[in-house]
């Protein structure tokens, strides 16, 4: 029988965890054996951030768990909530006494698991007893936590993950526990379920050493297990979205070369910089914000980056894109400055005119079923599981175009700005969003792929003379969608009637009236000169 007395480690070498494991009881200067208590040094300690090559980074991590030959045990992704049919019938009788007896204190909650045989019983009585002295202490800190206090329904959650953990991975290393080498330790890497924090809350109580790969300096750790400074490695960089945990070490390296083009990328090239590599932001989520401007301002912000317009902003993997939505009742009396206004966009190889209608096709087919199969647990459309269905019709494209093209979509659905028809439900309204914005005309996707977020923002103009059939239903759609990826869009009618208000809620665009209204206005191209002039310019 061995009592355990943890003590914890003042000081510590980051890059040798693994090996010091192994040999955790060889300092006869910390370590002591007094009749029947051992006492030892404990590690508690993270990693925070990442290298500038996560190839290099995921080496370290690998290395450390490699090196120990077993006494590092990695539990990120591994934690098994299984248990035998007989101990799940005990935990829910004891979960309903608990209910009746409106809350169990947490030691009558552990001597009723002990009686239910829901706790190890394990050939040392001492390694028993600290499990439940352990145990009661966690769920009085737990209790705490709580208005309900043992009532609260995590509190019955996270008590029955921990049962299970402590069968499934407490319970056999205490078995084939060797004293001579010392007790293991457990790897996390990432973010925690609270159910997973508490677990690791109890490893480190009972005495196991604990190492956490903290790529996004997430505070957990500190409040948890009272990690702090000293034990706290710092990589050069945070992560602001941790990468998958890889089953194998990484079988490539960087070169020297490779590493400082990533510190100087880092230094140069980060989110606050404003010196960006072209698509620096590709894979980022688009945050599409409305301008409210006068009639003068929407072209002349129509022209400019947008990175230096009001607004811009790139935070946590998303980018806010200041954008331009407008339609002019009417046209401007001083006709030269209007043109001058219109041409200076229209030259531009990422402004695509519209002047006939609709300019999109009307979808007849009923996609229910496609949409519920595209729902998350939250009943939300969820881009990831769009990508992956074989109905997804943006499959060539990038992997970061798509997930931007699926988010339009899902705030475009799940929040419609189109004004309902008829005896048009909410659903049946989502549901016709949802159908038309499976198939974006071909020049919308041309121009998203050529846009780079802080850039020049590719410009939609459309030119409604009213010369054949209206703007339909499905061109406001996908204006719509346009409006969501990040793109300006200005729409002239120089008569002054209505189109786009029949089908998208007021509000949701500018509306800037014109000084006079023409009926017989049609598109002046750019003069041949001026093209040429601009050219050498």
């Amino acid at each position: 029988m061995v009592k355990l007395n943890p003590i914890r480690m003042q000081s510590w070498d980051s890059s040798n965890i693994g090996k010091w494991l192994k040999n955790s009881l060889e300092d006869p200067s910390i370590v002591t054996v007094d009749q029947d208590s051992l006492t030892y040094p404990q590690l508690l300690c993270q990693f925070i951030g990442v290298s500038m090559d996560e190839d290099e980074y995921f080496t370290i991590l690998h290395t450390q768990l490699n090196d120990s030959d077993g006494k590092l045990i990695n539990l990120t992704n591994s934690l098994n909530k299984n248990i035998a049919p007989d101990k799940l019938r005990a935990i829910n009788q004891l979960f309903e006494i608990h209910r009746q007896e409106k809350g169990l204190s947490p030691n009558r909650m552990v001597a009723f698991l002990e009686g239910h045989f829901l706790l190890p019983k394990l050939n040392d009585t001492d390694l028993n007893r600290r499990i439940r002295i352990v145990l009661i202490d966690l769920l009085k800190q737990l209790q705490s936590n709580y208005v309900e206090g043992t009532q609260h329904h995590e509190y019955r959650r996270i008590t029955i993950d921990m049962i299970k953990w402590i069968f499934n991975h407490v319970e056999p290393v205490l078995e084939k526990l060797d004293f001579q080498t010392g007790l293991p330790g457990f790897l996390w890497y990432g973010d925690a379920t609270p159910s997973e924090r508490w677990f690791l809350k109890f490893l480190g109580a009972y005495g196991f050493h604990i190492v956490i790969f903290n790529p996004c300096d997430e505070s957990w750790p500190m409040q948890m297990l009272g990690i702090d400074e000293e034990h706290s490695f710092k990589f050069p960089k945070i992560a602001s979205k941790p990468s998958e945990f890889p089953n194998e070490m990484p079988k490539i390296a960087g070169t020297v070369a490779f590493r400082a083009t990533q510190e100087i990328n880092e230094l140069l090239h980060h989110d606050d910089s404003g010196l960006y590599k072209p698509f620096q932001f590709k894979s980022y989520s688009i945050n599409s914000l409305r301008l409210k401007t006068t009639e003068d301002e929407a072209f002349l912000i129509a022209k400019e980056r947008a990175m230096i317009r009001p607004h811009f902003q790139v935070s946590s993997q998303q980018v806010t894109i200041p954008v331009v939505f407008a339609k002019y009742m009417g046209i401007d009396r001083n006709r030269k400055r209007f043109w001058n206004n219109v041409h200076s966009l229209t030259s531009r190889e990422d402004t695509h005119v519209i002047r006939q209608f609709p300019f999109t096709k009307e979808q007849k087919a009923n996609p229910v079923f496609h949409y519920r199969n595209a729902l998350n647990s939250d009943g939300m459309l969820d881009p990831e599981i769009m990508k992956s269905s074989n109905w997804w019709s943006y499959g060539k494209l990038p992997s970061g175009t798509q997930t931007a093209i699926g988010e339009a979509i899902a705030k475009h659905v799940r929040d419609p700005i189109l004004i309902p028809q008829g005896n048009e439900t909410h659903e049946e309204l989502q549901l016709y969003a949802f159908s038309q914005s499976m198939f974006i005309p071909d020049f919308v996707i041309r121009l998203f792929q050529t846009f780079d977020y802080p850039q020049f923002v590719p410009t939609i103009f459309l030119y409604n003379e009213e010369k054949g059939p209206e703007l339909s239903r499905a061109d406001a759609n996908a204006l719509c969608i346009m409006h969501h990826l990040g793109l300006d869009i200005i729409l002239v009618n120089p008569q002054g009637h209505l189109d786009i208000e029949k089908w998208v809620q007021e509000g949701m665009f500018d509306l800037h009236w014109m000084d006079d209204r023409s009926f017989n206005e049609p598109f002046k191209e750019e003069n041949v000169v001026s093209k040429i002039f601009k050219k050498f310019r």
